[in-house]
């Protein structure tokens, strides 16, 4: 079942991806549609402005007893909005067209124009040699 999910979920994303590339004016009229990054590149969805040098890191964590490495991204959030709201989305990485991992990132209230520390922990495997990033709306 969780397989079948992942595939169900990979191929959603691609559809997205793709969709999300013919036009920019797509982006303009939608501000949730997904948006492709760069490790430590500036970036805004929907409102929300992450800035240069955020990263992707890993911990090692005890499981059911036993040790597994975790992803986790840092950086700073900004929120660019007209209201204060909660910072919420995901970071998909994908390899050869193949879901690998999902990072969510959520936040305490921000207020407008106000920069905060952005922590997002992965529960997933730490992605490695993917070829696309994409924030996008959480999906499940």
């Amino acid at each position: 079942m969780k397989t079948m999910l992942r595939g169900t979920s990979a191929a959603l994303l691609l559809l997205l991806a793709v969709g999300c590339s013919d036009s920019g004016s797509d982006r303009a009229d939608d501000p949730t549609a997904a948006v492709e990054v760069e490790v430590g590149e500036e970036f805004t969805w929907n409102g929300f402005t992450v800035a240069d040098g955020w990263k992707i890191d890993s911990s090692t964590q005890m499981i059911n007893m036993e040790e597994q490495d975790r992803p986790f991204i840092t950086g700073e959030v900004t929120n660019e909005g007209t209201e204060p709201r909660f910072a919420l989305f995901e970071f998909v990485f994908v390899a050869d067209g193949t879901l690998q991992s999902t990072i969510r990132c959520t936040s305490e209230k921000i207020p407008t124009g106000t920069t905060t520390d952005l922590g997002c922990p992965g529960f997933e495997s730490v992605p490695e040699g993917y070829d696309l990033i994409q924030v996008q709306e959480v999906t499940r």
